[in-house]
């Protein structure tokens, strides 16, 4: 495992991350700014969720092909400067413009990436891709506080020190991580065993790499719409239907986002140690009261609550990554662009529904739905195939 390069990427990761989690506390100024219905509100997180998932699968089609080093740095630099100059629009359309543009450099930078870290982790995949994807974690969950206080503290000029993370983010990755460490790690990934253990997998359960796919994409398309949906709706719900204090909801928010942070540091490791279907099946099946609990609940009970739904929500992210990118080693910049830009990009749908939805029969309805949503999650994790594999077809670690 390479730790500095981990611990790189890890960092351009928060940076770009850091802008895309600022989102959500800035909809109830949106709203009250431009006159928004909560399908309104949602429409503002469809259009940041398509930018920065849908198109993520193009990115890394051209990742796996012509290499783009430069994606990384520019897409950490793009996406803090857009959410800046979105937070400073006089008008709605030039407001919209300006999340596409953050989306857009948020798209690039995630399947290259995932692909470099990927190629970094060596043996222990789980653990190393959970150390990446922690620092996109840490800067999507504190990114509503961080926005709060800039806001509370210097107003819309206040997000420009958002750009702090993205000028530094940018120069790291440019700095430290070179072509030659790419190819180096691109040629150790093409001899190890561990490239074909995923289709061994499949093959054993009699289940298809593609339909193993298919089911993983489904996860994360129900997981996306239970995080998104609660990042959006839990400032929204606190405020306005609970009347607690716009900070209230902004940090509580935060912990449920930024919990997620601590959910990968142990999901991985826990994975590599027990099995990834397993703890995919463990943290599924407690979602659901826990989420019940959380919209009826304050004080510090409110926020112990949501820490454990943000660890055990998140704790799947870099598990599932792991076991799309062992399915298809040679595309693994396509299947992360794939997973991750088009399963994510469906939250931003999914929070449109729930805000129709919030419109008509209110927002505690809507949270409620959300509970709902990881027993979904877990009757797919039950249909993945075990991780048992021949003899024959084990790698052996060097």
């Amino acid at each position: 495992m390479h730790r500095r390069i981990l611990a790189v990427l890890s960092f351009g990761h928060l940076a770009t991350d850091l802008a895309q989690g600022a989102v959500p506390a800035l909809l109830p100024g949106f709203k009250a700014l431009f006159h928004l219905s909560y399908a309104g509100v949602g429409f503002i997180v469809l259009m940041a969720s398509v930018s920065s998932s849908v198109i993520q699968p193009i990115f890394g089609f051209l990742s796996d092909r012509l290499r783009l080093r430069w994606l990384m740095p520019l897409g950490a630099l793009l996406s803090g400067v857009g959410i800046v100059f979105a937070v400073r629009a006089p008008q709605y359309p030039l407001m919209l413009t300006a999340l596409l543009c953050s989306g857009i450099g948020v798209a690039a930078f995630h399947p290259e990436g995932y692909r470099f870290a990927g190629l970094a982790a060596g043996d222990r995949r789980a653990t190393g891709m959970s150390y990446f994807s922690v620092g996109g974690n840490i800067g999507y969950g504190f990114g509503p506080a961080v926005a709060t206080i800039a806001l509370t503290v210097g107003g819309t000029f206040g997000m420009s020190y958002l750009l702090v993370f993205s000028f530094i983010g940018a120069v790291l990755l440019w700095r430290f991580l070179s072509p030659s460490q790419m190819a180096q790690l691109e040629a150790g990934w093409a001899v190890s065993p561990y490239a074909t253990v995923g289709a061994v997998r499949a093959a054993e359960a009699r289940t298809t790499p593609l339909v193993v796919l298919v089911l993983l994409v489904l996860f994360v398309i129900m997981r996306s719409w239970v995080q998104v949906g609660l990042a959006s709706f839990i400032p929204l719900f606190f405020t306005e239907v609970r009347h607690f204090d716009p900070r209230y909801g902004g940090t509580l928010a935060s912990v449920f986002l930024g919990s997620g942070a601590i959910g990968t540091l142990l999901g991985g490791p826990l994975a590599d140690r027990w099995g990834r279907r397993p703890q995919i099946i463990v943290s599924m099946g407690i979602l659901p009261p826990l989420l019940w609990a959380l919209a009826r609940l304050s004080g510090i009970w409110a926020f112990v609550v949501a820490a454990f739904a943000g660890m055990a929500l998140v704790s799947t992210f870099a598990v599932v990554m792991v076991i799309a990118q062992d399915l298809m080693p040679a595309r693994i910049g396509m299947i992360s662009g794939l997973l991750i830009g088009f399963g994510v990009g469906m939250g931003g749908v999914g929070v449109t529904a729930l805000g129709v939805l919030a419109d008509r029969w209110g927002l505690l309805a809507a949270m409620d739905v959300i509970a709902l949503l990881p027993v979904v999650g877990l009757a797919i994790a039950v249909m993945l195939p075990s991780e048992r594999v021949p003899a024959s077809a084990r790698p052996v670690v060097p």
